[in-house]
């Protein structure tokens, strides 16, 4: 069973009252701030991420997709490199992902 955090309660309360009609331009203004202000910060962890990736790349000489393709199927290594690697590509992902869907929220 997962226990919701108070952040989550917290955004399904805004949501069922939105669901029933409930608007405040604060409140849609503070949301929207708030989500420009994680897209920027995610934004720029993505900017080292992709630095650290770079940095794999240039060592090994093969793109970090490839790389991950290989560890998957279990032909990249097993040394810290390749751990570490693997875990940033990862990250990144997720969090390219997460911007994606934060920014969708963004443009509308």
């Amino acid at each position: 069973m997962t226990v919701a955090s108070p952040t989550v309660e917290r955004l399904q309360a805004l949501e069922q009252l939105y669901a029933q009609g409930y608007r405040d331009s604060v409140v849609d203004l503070t949301l929207r701030k708030l989500l420009e202000r994680q897209v920027q910060q995610d934004e720029a962890q993505l900017a080292y991420l992709r630095s650290e990736l770079l940095r794999f790349e240039q060592q090994y000489g093969i793109a970090s997709s490839d790389f991950y393709a290989r560890y998957q199927a279990g032909q990249a290594g097993d040394d810290l490199d390749a751990f570490e690697w693997n875990v940033t590509y990862k990250m990144y992902a997720r969090l390219t992902k997460a911007v994606e869907a934060l920014s969708g929220q963004l443009r509308e």
